[in-house]
C-alpha cells in the first residue's frame, strides 16, 4: 500500500514539474518573440498568407513545420495573434520536445479561442483550425516554429472574416412583399416589374435574377451601406410564362452558396376555343336534353353563359377538369315548338380579361307532335243539323316533320273510308252523308309523324232527332192489386224537351187503348214517371209511352208489361265453391224475382244440435260465412224473398275441414340385411311369384266360361220405355205421401228452414223401399261388356251379403251424392227435392230372394237378408276421422265408399265374375229415394 502511494506521489510531482517548465518556456519564448517580431518587422514587414473564412464557418491557418535540415525535428509551435494596439499574445502552443509528434501537448487560450482551435500537425502544411469563426476572429496571426537544430521559423497569416447577406426581399410593382411566393396573377399580355432587395453582408453582395440555370439580369444597385437592389422587367407575358419560377440570388464570396429567394408567376389566361359537344341534330319538343359546351384554355375557369337569341338561358351547370384547363358547361334544355329556327349559343369568357369572350352556337331544328285543329265546314251551322243532312269537317295541321298519316275518330273509335255507309275520308277532310242520330258525338282528327300522334280539339256533332226509347229499361213490372207502381219511361231525344203521352191496353188489339190521366204522370225533360194502380184483373196489360219534340213524333212507343206480382223462384245450382277449416263459400243461380226486388238468405244449422249457427242476407246469391268450428257438419238452407213472400228452400249438407294434426318426425332405421336374411327374402319372393302365376293361369281358364254369362248385360231402349209406365204407377203413392208431408211442414212455418227428423224420414224411405220390393217384378237387361276389356277389381271379393246404395245426381240439379251402407255413411252436399231420385241397380244375381226371381230359381241368401241390412238407422253425420269430403259423382261415375273404391266398375259393366259358371237368368232391383 505504501508502495502505491509512493508511486502516485512521484507521478504527480513529475506532472507538476513539467507544467512549471512549460510555463517558463512559454514565458521565455514570448519575450524572445517580442524581441524577434520587432526586429523582423523592422527588417522585412512581410505577410506570408492571406486567408478568408465565412462567419460561422471554419478558418484554416497554415504553418509550415517542415525543418530545413534533414534529420532535424520540430520541438514546439507557438501561435500569436496581433492586436490593434496591444502586443501579440500567445494563443496556442504545441509542445513535442523529448517526445514524438503524436504525443505532443496542445494548449490554447480559452479566453480568446474558447476551445474552438486545434493544431493539425499531420496536414501538409500543418494548420490551425478555428471552428465557428466570428467576426472578431479576423486579424493577423503569427506562427513560430522551433526546431532542435534548424533556426526558428516565423509565418504570418492574415485572416479575413466574410459576413454573408442576411436576407432577400422580393417586392411587386407596388413595393409590397409577395405573399406565399406567388407572383400575380397577371393577365395574359401584361408587363411586370419584380424588385429584389438584399440586406446585410460584408462586403456588400452581388444581386442577380435567374430562371432555372439561365441568368436573366445581373444589374444591381446599392441603396445604402447594407442594401442592394435588382429590378427584373418582364414584357408582354405569354401563356408559356404561366407558373415560371424566377429566382433572386445574393452572394459576396465563393466559399458558401449564395442566398436566394424564388417566386412563381401566376397568370389569368383567355379561352383558346369554345365549341358545342356533339353534332347539331333535330330536337323533339317538350323533351328534356342536356347540351354540352366545351371551353378550353381559360384560367381560372371561365364564365359560361347560354343564349337563345337575345334571351339568356338558366338551369345550367359547369364541370372543370382536374388540370383546370377544360371547363364544360351543361344546359338542361326543354325546347318548345316556338324555338324552331332560333339560334342557341354558348359563350365562354374570362371575366378578369376584358374582351376575351368566344362563342359557338346552333340553329335549332325542333321536331314536334303535329298540332291539329278541327272545325266544321265553313257553311254549316252546328246547332241546326238534323238527321238526313250531309256534314263535313276540316282538319288543319302544323307539323315538323310533316305528317305521314291523318286519321279520324268518332267517340274515340277510328273511322275508315266507307262510301257505302256515307263515310268519306279525303286526307284532311271528313264527309258524313245522310247523318243519323248514331253519328252524334265527338269527332277528332289525328295527325301522325315520327314524333307521335297529335289529336285535335274535339268537335261535338249534335244531330237533332225525334224521341226514341232508351234501351236497357225494365219492361216487366210485377204489381199486386191496389198497389201503386211507378213506371219509368226514359227516351232519347234531341232536343230533350219532350211531351209525353201514356196509354193502357189489356188486349191484343192495339186500337183499344186508353189514355192515362195527366195527374198520374210526372215529366222531367226526356223522362216520365207514371203512377199506375191496378184494381182488378182487367187492369193488367201493357202501358204505352211515347213522346214528341220539335223535330217530330216518336215512331214506336215504349211498351211496359204490368203483370201480377208473386213470390220469387227458388235458387238453383247452389254449389260449395270453397270450404276450409273455419269458412264456407257458396254460390247459386237466381230465379225469376216475381216482378219485385228480391234478396237472398242463407241459414246455417248445426247438423247435430239443429241450432241456427249463422245467417247471411245478400243482394246477389253469393254467400260467405267464416268463424266456424272445424270438423263439424252443417245443414244449409238457401232461399229468395221479396215483398210477396219467400221461395222454396234449397238445402245443402256440408262440413268444415278438420284442422291439421301435428306429427312427430321419425328417424328412419335402416335394416341391415345379413346373408341369411337375404336368402330367406329370396325364397319368399320366389314362392310369391309362383303363386301369382298359378292364380293368373286359373283366372285365364275361367274367363272363357264366363263370356256367355256377360252377354245379357246390355240395357235396351225398348225395355226402358216399357218399364217407365210401371215405375210411374209404383211411385205414385209414394210421391203423394211425401209431397203431402213436406208441404205441410213448409206451410206451417214458411219463414224458417225446417229441421228434418232423421228417424221419421228414414222410416218413410224404408217403407217406400218395402213397397217397391213387394211390387211386380221388373227385370232389366244388363249393359253389354267385352270380356277382353274387363279388368279385375276389388268387387271380385265383394261380400254378397252387403248391399250398398248409391245416390245418383241429376244433371239439372248438380247435386252431390250420399252413400248409405251397413258399415258407414258419408253425408255430402245434397239438394233435396220432391221428385223421386233413381239411385242405382243392385246386383242380386248371387243373392236373390224368391219373390224377385222370375224363373223360380233362388240362391241361398244370408239371414236376415237385404231388408234387415237396409233398415239400419240413417245417421246425419259421422264422428272422428270418417268424416271426409267425397268427390262429385254423376250417373256415369257411380258413387263408391272408401273401402271399396272399385265397386263402380262392376255396376256399369255388369258383375260378370260373380255369376256361376252355368248361365242363369239374372234379376235386378232399382233403389229409389224420394
Amino acid at each position: 500500500m505504501m508502495l502505491m502511494l509512493l508511486k502516485t506521489f512521484k507521478s504527480a510531482r513529475k506532472d507538476y514539474i513539467n507544467s512549471v517548465a512549460h510555463f517558463l518556456l512559454v514565458l521565455v519564448g514570448s519575450i524572445w518573440f517580442q524581441t524577434f517580431h520587432v526586429k523582423s518587422e523592422d527588417d522585412s514587414g512581410k505577410v506570408f498568407h492571406s486567408i478568408e473564412a465565412v462567419q460561422g464557418g471554419v478558418a484554416k491557418l497554415p504553418c509550415d513545420i517542415t525543418p530545413a535540415v534533414i534529420g532535424d525535428k520540430m520541438h514546439i509551435v507557438i501561435w500569436y495573434k496581433e492586436g490593434i494596439k496591444s502586443k501579440p499574445v500567445p494563443i496556442y502552443t504545441f509542445d513535442s520536445r523529448d517526445k514524438q509528434l503524436k504525443q505532443g501537448k496542445h494548449w490554447s487560450n480559452e479566453h480568446i479561442l474558447g476551445g474552438r482551435a486545434y493544431f493539425r500537425y499531420q496536414d501538409e502544411p500543418a494548420k490551425l483550425t478555428l471552428d465557428s469563426v466570428k467576426e472578431s476572429d479576423g486579424g493577423i496571426y503569427q506562427c513560430r516554429v522551433d526546431f532542435r537544430q534548424a533556426p526558428t521559423k516565423n509565418i504570418k497569416v492574415n485572416l479575413t472574416i466574410i459576413v454573408p447577406p442576411e436576407k432577400l426581399s422580393i417586392l411587386d410593382e407596388k413595393g409590397v412583399h409577395i405573399p406565399h411566393y406567388i407572383l400575380g396573377p397577371y393577365n395574359e399580355g401584361a408587363s411586370v416589374n419584380i424588385t429584389c432587395v438584399a440586406t446585410g453582408g460584408r462586403p456588400l453582395p452581388k444581386v442577380t435574377w435567374w430562371q432555372e440555370n439561365a441568368l436573366l439580369d445581373e444589374s444591381y444597385e446599392t441603396l445604402s451601406a447594407r442594401r442592394v437592389r435588382n429590378i427584373l422587367h418582364l414584357e408582354q407575358l405569354k401563356r408559356r410564362d404561366l407558373h415560371r419560377v424566377f429566382t433572386c440570388q445574393a452572394s459576396n464570396n465563393q466559399l458558401v452558396s449564395p442566398i436566394s429567394s424564388s417566386v412563381t408567376l401566376d397568370m389569368n389566361l383567355r379561352p383558346l376555343w369554345v365549341k358545342f359537344v356533339g353534332e347539331n341534330r333535330p330536337l323533339s319538343a317538350e323533351s328534356t336534353y342536356e347540351l354540352s359546351c366545351e371551353v378550353v384554355g381559360s384560367r381560372p375557369p371561365p364564365a359560361i353563359t347560354w343564349w337563345k337569341g337575345s334571351i339568356q338561358m338558366t338551369n345550367t351547370r359547369e364541370t372543370t377538369s382536374p388540370d383546370s384547363n377544360t371547363t364544360v358547361g351543361i344546359l338542361t334544355f326543354t325546347p318548345t315548338i316556338d324555338d324552331g329556327g332560333k339560334y342557341l349559343s354558348c359563350r365562354g369568357q374570362q371575366q378578369l380579361i376584358p374582351g376575351s369572350g368566344i362563342e359557338d352556337g346552333w340553329k335549332l331544328d325542333i321536331h314536334h307532335v303535329p298540332l291539329v285543329s278541327l272545325e266544321l265546314g265553313s257553311n254549316l251551322n252546328g246547332s241546326t243539323i238534323k238527321e238526313g243532312v250531309d256534314v263535313y269537317f276540316e282538319c288543319n295541321i302544323k307539323s315538323n316533320p310533316w305528317v305521314y298519316k291523318v286519321s279520324w275518330r268518332h267517340n274515340g273509335k277510328i273511322l275508315y273510308n266507307n262510301a257505302a255507309i256515307g263515310t268519306i275520308v279525303s286526307n284532311q277532310s271528313l264527309v258524313l252523308q245522310n247523318v243519323t242520330r248514331l253519328r252524334s258525338g265527338l269527332y277528332t282528327c289525328v295527325g301522325s309523324n315520327q314524333e307521335g300522334d297529335g289529336e285535335s280539339n274535339p268537335v261535338q256533332l249534335d244531330v237533332k232527332f225525334a224521341p226514341v226509347c232508351r234501351p236497357g229499361q225494365p219492361k216487366i213490372y210485377g204489381v199486386a192489386r191496389q198497389e201503386i207502381a211507378e213506371i219509368r219511361c226514359e227516351l232519347e231525344a234531341n232536343p230533350t224537351d219532350v211531351q209525353f203521352t201514356w196509354k193502357f191496353n189489356n188486349t191484343d188489339n192495339s186500337i183499344l187503348t186508353v189514355d192515362l190521366p195527366q195527374n198520374l204522370i210526372v215529366n222531367d225533360r226526356a223522362r216520365s214517371i207514371a203512377s199506375y194502380q191496378p184494381m182488378t184483373e182487367r187492369d193488367y196489360g201493357t202501358l204505352l209511352c211515347s213522346g214528341t219534340n220539335e223535330i217530330g213524333d216518336q215512331r214506336e212507343p215504349c211498351i211496359f208489361y204490368i203483370n201480377p206480382a208473386g213470390k220469387p223462384d227458388a235458387l238453383s245450382n247452389c254449389t260449395i265453391i270453397n270450404q276450409t277449416v273455419d269458412s264456407l263459400h257458396i254460390e247459386c243461380i237466381e230465379g225469376f224475382d216475381g216482378g219485385l226486388n228480391q234478396e237472398f238468405i242463407m241459414e246455417l244449422y248445426d247438423t247435430l244440435t239443429r241450432k241456427l249457427v249463422n245467417n247471411v242476407t245478400s243482394k246477389i246469391p253469393v254467400f260467405t260465412v267464416s268463424g266456424l268450428e272445424s270438423g263439424l257438419g252443417f245443414q244449409i238452407g238457401l232461399y229468395a224473398i221479396n215483398k210477396k213472400g219467400k221461395s222454396s228452400t234449397a238445402y245443402l249438407q256440408t262440413f268444415t275441414l278438420k284442422s291439421a294434426e301435428k306429427h312427430t318426425a321419425l328417424t328412419p332405421v335402416l335394416l341391415h340385411i345379413t346373408p341369411i336374411l337375404g336368402i330367406i327374402i329370396g325364397v319368399v319372393t320366389a314362392l310369391i311369384l309362383v303363386a301369382i302365376v298359378i292364380v293368373v293361369i286359373k283366372r285365364l281358364r275361367n274367363s272363357d266360361m264366363q263370356d256367355d254369362a256377360c252377354k245379357d248385360t246390355q240395357l235396351s231402349v225398348a225395355s226402358r220405355d216399357t218399364e217407365s209406365n210401371i215405375d210411374k204407377n209404383s211411385m205414385l203413392v209414394l210421391n203423394r205421401d211425401l209431397n203431402i208431408s213436406s208441404g205441410s211442414i213448409e206451410d206451417k212455418n214458411p219463414d224458417i228452414v225446417p229441421l228434418n227428423n232423421g228417424d221419421s224420414e228414414y222410416q218413410e224411405e224404408e217403407r217406400a223401399f218395402e213397397r217397391l220390393n213387394n211390387s211386380t217384378l221388373r227385370s232389366y237387361n244388363r249393359l253389354q261388356s267385352v270380356a277382353d276389356d274387363r279388368k279385375p277389381s276389388l268387387y271380385d271379393n265383394y261380400n254378397a251379403s252387403e248391399v250398398t246404395y248409391a245416390e245418383l245426381s241429376l244433371v239439372k240439379q248438380q247435386m252431390s251424392p250420399v252413400i248409405y251402407s251397413n258399415q258407414q255413411s258419408i253425408p255430402m252436399s245434397v239438394i233435396r227435392t220432391q221428385e223421386p231420385t233413381v239411385y242405382a241397380q243392385i246386383d242380386v244375381a248371387k243373392c236373390v230372394p224368391s219373390y224377385l226371381s222370375s224363373s223360380g230359381l233362388s240362391y241361398p241368401c244370408p239371414t236376415p237378408g237385404i231388408s234387415q241390412q237396409h233398415y239400419s238407422e240413417y245417421p246425419l253425420r259421422h264422428s272422428g276421422d270418417e268424416h271426409q269430403p267425397e268427390p262429385y259423382t254423376t250417373a256415369e261415375t257411380p258413387l263408391i265408399n272408401n273401402r271399396e273404391n272399385n265397386v263402380g266398375q262392376p255396376l256399369l259393366e255388369g258383375v260378370c265374375n260373380r255369376l256361376p259358371i252355368k248361365s242363369q237368368p239374372r234379376a235386378t232391383a232399382t233403389a229409389t229415394r224420394f
